[in-house]
């Protein structure tokens, strides 16, 4: 498979449909302004975590120099590129590429032994021949959008993020919900059950609740929830295996704070790499997209990946039975 559009033609369609039935009685202008800002979002949130500023500097930039310069898909090499212009002077924000550039493959993670580093680099080398993103939306979008808004209005409504209006205004506060109206979530070869699917939140937290996992706190619990969206992944897989690898990461221990930066043991353990939930949740659930290709018929799913997440055979059997106790509880 090739890359990804995280954006396609089809999708602006979308966006251009959903705009214009929700706000029949605005003007086209006001239609193209909703519209670009959508996209923004849509780029700003393959970003490294940044400042929202330098966030904002950096989309500008990628617009600019390669949608309207170049005319052509903005991809990873140019947002590490870009980015590395804009953090030369930012001590924080390089470190927040460095972790950005392990969690999207770019470079190998640090400190490994050999034995590791060779199993870590046949895992990237497998997952990313598929999985690396292009963060792009070509001029065919613009084409296809038409007179409506150009690339050089989507860089002036960067610019212009500012400005308080009827419209950016109604914008804010129901951009997600435009978002999730006409996003699609990827495709990938898990099975039905273990792909992405909303659950009861009360429940859910209240279930790690009684396991007195940190896990539970918004801080952590929201951004796994965001990555199970965002790779059409489980949330109920990506907690049963924080439970198998980690207890669910109790309050108690001493050093929870630290595991629950990487309670997945993305990259050999927590001790070995100790980064953010943000990248260690988005890692391991790329690897289960991943490591779920090619699976024989008469083999289950977590079995399957089994053979390379995880040293011990008998994971599978804990994550699956992990899995089954958290859906049963929040369904019940």
């Amino acid at each position: 498979m090739g890359q990804r559009d995280v954006l396609s033609i089809d999708s602006v369609d979308r966006i251009r449909f959903y705009v214009k039935k929700k706000y029949v009685d605005l003007p086209k202008e006001k239609h193209a302004e909703i519209v670009a800002d959508a996209i923004v979002k849509i780029i700003t949130r393959q970003l490294p975590p940044f400042s929202k500023e330098l966030q904002d500097d950096i989309c500008q930039q990628l617009i600019g120099d390669v949608i309207v310069a170049q005319g052509r898909p903005v991809s990873l090499e140019d947002i590490e590129r870009i980015s590395s212009q804009q953090v030369e002077q930012n001590e924080l924000a390089k470190q927040q590429l460095a972790e950005w550039r392990i969690g999207h493959g770019l470079i190998e993670a640090p400190t490994v032994s050999n034995n590791q580093r060779a199993s870590l680099a046949d895992k990237l080398s497998a997952f990313w021949e598929r999985q690396r993103k292009v963060i792009a939306y070509s001029v065919g979008c613009i084409v296809i959008i038409g007179g409506v808004f150009t690339a050089q209005y989507i860089q002036q409504r960067v610019t212009a993020a500012s400005t308080t209006s009827d419209v950016a205004v109604n914008v804010q506060a129901n951009g997600l919900e435009l978002l999730s109206e006409v996003e699609e979530l990827p495709s990938n070869d898990l099975p039905q059950h273990y792909q992405y699917q909303e659950v009861n939140h009360e429940k859910l937290k209240e279930y790690l609740t009684t396991r007195t996992s940190l896990l539970a706190e918004p801080r952590y619990y929201d951004v796994i929830m965001e990555t199970a969206k965002q790779f059409n992944v489980s949330p109920v897989l990506l907690f049963a295996i924080t439970g198998q690898e980690q207890g669910f990461v109790p309050r108690d221990h001493e050093r929870a704070e630290e595991i629950a930066n990487n309670p997945f043991n993305v990259f050999h353990s927590w001790q070995d790499y100790n980064t953010t939930i943000e990248q260690s949740s988005q890692i391991a659930a790329r690897t289960l997209v991943n490591l779920s290709k090619d699976r024989p018929e008469d083999i289950e799913a977590i079995t399957w990946i089994n053979r390379k997440y995880a040293e011990d055979p008998n994971w599978s059997n804990g994550v699956t039975s992990l899995f089954a106790t958290i859906s049963n509880y929040i369904n019940d």
